[in-house]
């Protein structure tokens, strides 16, 4: 796991050791917001390898910050590797500490700094929405990205600033009994842009309320995500925060290593291919080329060898079932499908296949036949009610494609497959409609929320 904002200079000697120390917590992000603050994070940062910093000035410190200081916050943030951000900076129109004019003249003047640099930013945002996200798109923060710090916004706010390229951090506050909006909004929160912080020592969650805050208490804020999003178990939030934070913090590996077979919640996944024969408007290879799914950064140099897939899978009974699924069309390599889950069915395991159901238009309708005995599930992207609907929503090069798919899902039923049809809840599309045509083709229902990507 990795804390992606904590004060570890504010913490008790006794919460500072243990916070170091626990094995569990890959990386710490310290942070400083003024010049003590900012020297005692980098001091720490020097002295354990695991810990590195975000330095820069909070908005209540504005009337204090000159130019000078920073000049100063240039130097430091240069001739030292450990500082992976600037920040957190930004601004705080509830406590008023600072002159609004002021903080944003010093917000802008850290952002300038931050392009300059290359370095994201991590961003403190109260009271302060609309202005907050339009300075960042004025002063093109766009440009390096960053992290809205111990989010609490709204679902507007939310998606502005992703859209800005922005990764979303939850805190403690996640796991309050009245904080029942932040888990909406966390729900619905891109899977690709989520983070976990503590901001120790302050925010402690539910289960420790009222006591001092520390690192190894952000595993009550993950359980807490866990429960939050569909197919996802501690394990999974683990592994999807912590890439995502080596990607906009430029730590390890960045998060990019080649996925073959991926496991989320005793499921093993297999990307088959990165081939796909739509381009849905939805879809992250369309929109970012961000093809990190819940922490797996799911795609390949080139297409897996049947044997390359076998021999990465071992024991499939191990887990719940296997799917074809990743950012390409799986039934695209018809035969190697075939070869894969005959062994997986021979080996005690189940197969799921997730498709767009386009299979029809580069195969005849007998070849669904060959796969019968092997194939369990098929899960169908359907996603639209209706051909107009499909056509702007899925982009097919067909235009017969929604008919196909259709035809599709009626010849798997047919053939007595078990049939699962879904659809992305993306703006436009009458949800209402689609289920209604889904449960007329005597298939089952799946509804899946925009954005939570696994």
């Amino acid at each position: 796991m990795i804390d992606t904002h904590c004060h570890l200079d504010l913490l008790k000697d006794e919460d500072f050791r243990e916070s170091v120390a626990d094995g569990s917590l890959e990386y710490l992000l310290t942070v400083g917001y003024d010049r003590k603050t900012i020297k005692n994070a980098l001091s720490i940062a020097r002295e354990y390898e695991h810990v590195y910093c975000a330095v820069g000035f909070h908005p209540h410190e504005a009337d204090k910050v000159d130019d000078e200081d920073i000049a100063w916050l240039k130097e430091v943030a240069v001739n030292n590797p450990k500082v992976k951000a600037l920040g957190e900076m930004g601004l705080d129109f509830y406590k008023n500490y600072s002159d609004k004019k002021r903080q944003e003249e010093v917000f802008r003047k850290q952002l300038s700094l931050a392009r300059k640099l290359g370095l994201p930013v991590v961003i403190h945002m109260r009271d302060a929405e609309e202005e907050t996200l339009r300075i960042l798109k004025e002063e093109r923060a766009y440009e390096v990205g960053g992290i809205m710090h111990c989010f609490t916004g709204s679902y507007e706010a939310m998606m502005g600033a992703v859209d800005l390229g922005f990764y979303i951090s939850y805190s403690g506050i996640l796991t309050y009994k009245n904080a029942k909006g932040v888990r909406e909004v966390a729900k619905k929160t891109p899977t690709t842009r989520i983070l976990l912080e503590t901001d120790a020592p302050f925010l402690a969650p539910q289960p420790v309320r009222g006591k001092p805050n520390k690192p190894p208490y952000i595993w009550h804020t993950a359980r807490v995500l866990a429960e939050l999003l569909p197919n996802t178990s501690l394990e999974d939030v683990d592994r999807m925060t912590s890439e995502n934070a080596k990607l906009i913090l430029n730590l390890g590996n960045n998060g990019k290593r080649e996925t073959i077979t991926y496991v989320i919640n005793n499921k093993l996944y297999i990307n088959l291919t990165n081939k796909c024969n739509l381009h849905c408007v939805f879809c992250q290879r369309e929109r970012e080329r961000n093809f990190m799914v819940k922490g797996h950064w799911v795609w390949t140099t080139r297409d897996p060898s049947v044997e390359e897939v076998i021999r990465e899978i071992k024991d499939p009974s191990q887990y719940e079932e296997v799917v074809f699924c990743g950012y390409g069309e799986p039934t695209l390599r018809f035969s190697a499908l075939k070869d894969i889950a005959k062994w997986v069915k021979s080996k005690g395991g189940k197969v799921r296949v997730d498709t767009n159901g386009l299979i029809f238009t580069f195969l005849p309708k007998e070849s669904l036949k060959e796969l019968k005995g092997l194939v369990d599930v098929w899960s169908v992207s359907l996603n639209a009610p209706d051909e107009e609907t499909y056509g702007w929503l899925c982009k097919p090069a067909q235009a017969d494609a929604f008919g196909k798919v259709v035809e599709f899902i009626r010849q798997a039923l047919r053939e007595g497959f078990e049939v699962v049809v879904s659809a992305v809840d993306y703006p436009g599309v009458d949800i209402g409609r689609v289920k209604k045509l889904v449960e007329s083709l005597g298939a089952k229902w799946k509804l899946r929320r925009y954005e939570v990507v696994g």
